[in-house]
């Protein structure tokens, strides 16, 4: 056989076992998958797997997306082509659970009907453009739905998160099942009532719209199986009733406990009396030891006030006696950034929260426990004692003893992780002899009841916790408009989406925020941030420039040699120094300008060269390279056949 045929049959032999090896891979490795990037963006996390491992039935994910629609917006389609990618690899992670599929949604067609018909919100780049939908709906076996109406490029850390709680939901349609322990009026129950519901809070409507509510009564002594137990602003509880709750805390991790050192919402509660006593009235100070301390974390009995945060109320100047709006430091707001940006329950939220008479979290380390802070107020803070608080002291007062220095961040939430143990090591307390009533003989204390499950002295479950050091932020004067009944914070978003959270699987809860896959220039935005200082500065120079140059002006005016037009007689006529320095100073500022185009000439082209030297290593260097390695081997090849003849 001539060279010539053989190089020609090898070269269509190597083709075709590339193109098998191609066919084989995609339809035998279609799962197998090898992630390089430094956040692993194409990696699921272990939670995301653990759902998907669980699945029992089949789910189909339907993404409904106008590509054509999308074309205007780079962006909108770089973060397409991410959500896509994430859904494959649901799929080829599921072995057959999950089947993606992918509607190309246009204008006027069946297809933008379904979209509609389904819950997909439209997006308008800007006015008069085609709607882009760009949504997600999930279906199961049985024909459940559950429906991501929109995907929001600004929420990417969370689109993992997003995808898999649809995906349990799916799996898991009931809603979260809670127990609450409260001694304030709050009844969800009774919130759709139209009677009854007008006496509770948009907090307590919410919560009953959303959630499968218990309320436990008084007189409990154990906690129902549910999902999530939540703790707010609890009673005077008997020992029998906190070594219930250390059980439910240890067997099944889930619970969302408000306190407070000085609550205003039971100080002017409706019912006047503590229903875990009934003989108290309602406490406004929340004490839950000795779980809290067991837990490692301490409350104390003073009100954290924030002066940065602080909240205007109306009060009386003592100067003058008029009405006016001051910042009340007793009441203060958590900004967005003051929250944690990475916790799923506090990331999404972006109008800040509002507390009243808060008191300040601190916790001890412990080995197996992490403890992050889920909201923390400003530096400048100071502490008072609570007693004194509920005396409301006004504005004014509060800021006449502030201390000219000092203040610490104080958190007001958390969220506590890991493996607790039992704060009632020697077993369920025995219960207290009843009291006695007159010309009764004592009797024996009645014998604990019998145990039907056995006490655990350590988490069965790892625990996942939120504390918050205040319940005066769920009423609805902390955070309700009184003109529309519209929410002014995320007050009760934070507490239902806490609770939400912790509601979900133990997979579901261990998710956390991802990097995003558009990775900022670090070079490009520090070069942006320089120009940025450079026109800042140039700009502040022409701006104190132009009030000199009115000082003079008025100056003039006060000599009299003025013409009066700066004065107010806008008939007069310039004088000549007038006009003199009025050119003056627009020559500079065209100067000025003149400098700042040139920053910005200078900016551009400094990108340009930085762009340009991305593409070279990127798409040329590489093939150069190879191409340079094989003519130096072609080279050396050719060398030694020479020096062989």
């Amino acid at each position: 056989m001539s060279a010539r045929r053989y190089a020609l049959f090898a070269a269509l032999a190597l083709f075709i076992a590339f193109v098998s090896a191609n066919v084989i891979a995609n339809s035998w490795f279609r799962g197998w998958r090898l992630d390089l990037t430094e956040s692993r963006l194409y990696s699921l996390s272990e939670g995301t797997r653990r759902t998907l491992d669980d699945l029992s039935e089949p789910v189909e994910l339907k993404l409904y997306y106008s590509r054509d629609a999308a074309a205007v917006s780079p962006q909108l389609q770089a973060y397409a082509a991410r959500v896509r990618e994430m859904l494959q690899t649901f799929q080829a992670r599921s072995h057959g659970r999950v089947r993606f599929v992918e509607v190309n949604v246009e204008p006027f067609t069946a297809q933008e009907d379904q979209a509609v018909e389904l819950g997909i919100e439209p997006y308008r780049p800007f006015q008069g453009a085609d709607p882009i939908y760009f949504g997600l709906t999930g279906a199961n076996a049985i024909d459940d739905q559950r429906i991501i109406p929109l995907f929001d490029p600004q929420r990417e850390a969370f689109l993992e998160y997003e995808i898999t709680r649809l995906i349990y939901e799916l799996e898991n349609p009931n809603p979260v099942r809670v127990a609450l322990i409260t001694s304030l009026p709050i009844d969800p129950a009774s919130a759709s009532d139209p009677l009854a519901g007008r006496a509770q809070s948009v907090f307590a409507t919410e919560m009953g719209r959303l959630l499968n509510v218990t309320k436990l009564a008084p007189d409990f002594t154990e906690i129902p199986d549910v999902d999530v137990l939540a703790i707010i602003h609890p009673g005077q509880l008997s020992p029998q009733q906190l070594f219930a709750i250390d059980q439910f805390v240890l067997r099944h991790g889930r619970a969302f406990v408000a306190l407070d050192p000085a609550s205003l919402t039971a100080e002017q509660s409706a019912t006047g009396f503590d229903p875990f006593n009934p003989v108290a009235a309602v406490p406004t100070a929340s004490t839950f030891e000795p779980l809290l301390s067991q837990w490692g974390v301490a409350m104390a009995p003073t009100v954290v006030m924030d002066l940065d945060g602080a909240l205007p109320v109306r009060v009386q100047d003592p100067n003058t006696g008029q009405p006016v709006d001051a910042p009340q430091p007793l009441f203060f707001s958590v900004p967005a950034d003051q929250l944690d940006r990475e916790d799923l329950m506090t990331a999404w939220l972006s109008r800040g929260v509002n507390f009243g008479l808060a008191g300040g979290l601190t916790w001890t380390e412990r080995e197996g426990i992490q403890v992050q802070s889920l909201a923390r107020t400003s530096g400048r803070t100071m502490r008072m004692p609570a007693a004194e608080a509920m005396m409301r002291p006004t504005p004014f007062d509060i800021l006449r003893m502030w201390p000219q220095g000092g203040g610490r961040i104080e958190t007001v939430a958390l969220r506590l992780s890991g493996d607790l143990e039992t704060a009632y090591p020697d077993g369920a307390p025995t219960p207290l002899p009843a009291p006695l009533v007159e010309g009764q003989t004592p009797a024996a204390a009645p014998p604990p009841p019998p145990a039907t499950v056995e006490a655990l002295a350590r988490s069965a479950t790892p625990a996942e916790i939120v504390i918050v050091s205040d319940v005066d932020f769920l009423a609805d004067d902390f955070y309700v408009d009184p003109t529309n009944g519209g929410s002014a914070a995320d007050n009760a978003s934070f507490a239902l989406n806490a609770i939400d959270v912790l509601g979900g699987s133990d997979a579901l809860v261990s998710l956390r925020s991802r990097a995003p896959s558009l990775r900022r220039m670090n070079m490009v935005d520090d070069m942006e941030a320089d120009a940025l200082r450079r026109i800042q500065t140039r700009q502040e120079e022409l701006q104190r420039e132009l009030q000199e140059t009115e000082a003079r002006l008025a100056q003039m005016q006060e000599r009299g040699r003025g013409s009066g037009f700066f004065a107010g007689n806008l008939g007069a006529e310039l004088t000549p120094e007038e006009n003199l320095e009025i050119e003056r100073f627009r020559a500079r500022a065209l100067e000025v300008r003149g400098e700042l185009r040139s920053v910005e000439r200078d900016l551009r082209s400094d990108i340009d060269r930085v762009q340009a030297l991305v593409v070279f290593i990127n798409v040329w260097l590489a093939p150069l390279l190879v191409a340079g390695v094989g003519f130096f081997l072609f080279w050396r090849r050719q060398r030694r056949g020479s020096a062989r003849r």
